[in-house]
């Protein structure tokens, strides 16, 4: 089977796509920014630093893929997009046909917010970098969705969210599904979308939250200042056409 590097490989995402390699057999390796860090046992270690380009030249060697799961939304320029140059540059230097697959975001190529915008950066890296690449947008995943209700809460409990915000969330073991077969594939070499199975609104998502989990004490209609929240007002965030997602808002908040 082939040899897979997975970069963000112990995150909430790449943890998943590292176990979906490992039941398809697959030779995993990840790169990591520390010795000793959450990989799963016969899963090879790099210690590595997209930002500074730190062992890229040792992660890259031997590889037949790489997913590129990494990505840091507090300084997006350096690891995102800086990080995935030289990403780049090192599987060029490799002189190996590597294949390279990329996670971004549906609604990135309309979206202003800085994140969104190093995010559609790097699909461009991506896209003229040469190599057999693929892409792979997701909408926003039900974990991040629950975060984002949870931090709408107030000091008495009560969660306010805008009127008419859309989301389509999917889980986030199905994108990492996705993304291990797209890298057994052959290269699309195009922006593949994958949308969750309902687009629900932000209020219906909140009073299912209350109504499974017991909290918060309170769901209601206002006024929201966020800069995220008012981008979601677009709809760009969402692909209706490709919800191909199978768990539910309420399959996820019923785990």
């Amino acid at each position: 089977m082939a040899s897979v590097l997975v970069t963000g490989g112990t995150g909430r995402l790449g943890a998943r796509i590292v176990a979906h390699l490992a039941a398809r057999g697959h030779s995993i390796r990840v790169l990591s920014r520390t010795r000793g860090s959450d990989a799963p046992r016969g899963v090879e270690e790099v210690v590595g630093d997209l930002a500074s380009g730190e062992g890229l030249t040792s992660a890259v060697a031997g590889i037949d893929t790489v997913i590129h799961a990494a990505s840091d939304s507090s300084d997006p320029m350096a690891t995102d997009v800086a990080g995935t140059r030289r990403l780049i540059v090192a599987l060029g230097e490799g002189g190996d046909a590597a294949k390279l697959v990329y996670v971004s975001i549906v609604g990135v190529e309309h979206s202003r917010l800085p994140y969104y915008v190093a995010k559609r950066a790097v699909e461009r890296e991506v896209e003229s970098s040469g190599l057999a690449w693929s892409i792979v947008r997701a909408t926003q995943f039900h974990s991040f969705a629950l975060s984002v209700l949870q931090s709408l809460v107030d000091d008495r409990g009560t969660l306010t969210v805008p009127d008419g915000t859309l989301l389509q969330p999917v889980d986030a073991d199905e994108v990492a599904e996705r993304l291990v077969a797209v890298a057994d594939g052959q290269p699309l070499r195009r922006i593949a979308l994958l949308g969750g199975p309902e687009v629900l609104s932000l209020e219906h998502m909140a009073r299912a939250y209350q109504e499974t989990r017991g909290l918060p004490a309170s769901v209601r209609v206002g006024v929201v200042h966020d800069p995220m929240l008012d981008a979601w007002q677009s709809r760009d965030q969402l692909t209706p056409e490709h919800a191909e997602g199978r768990l539910t808002w309420q399959q996820f908040l019923d785990r």
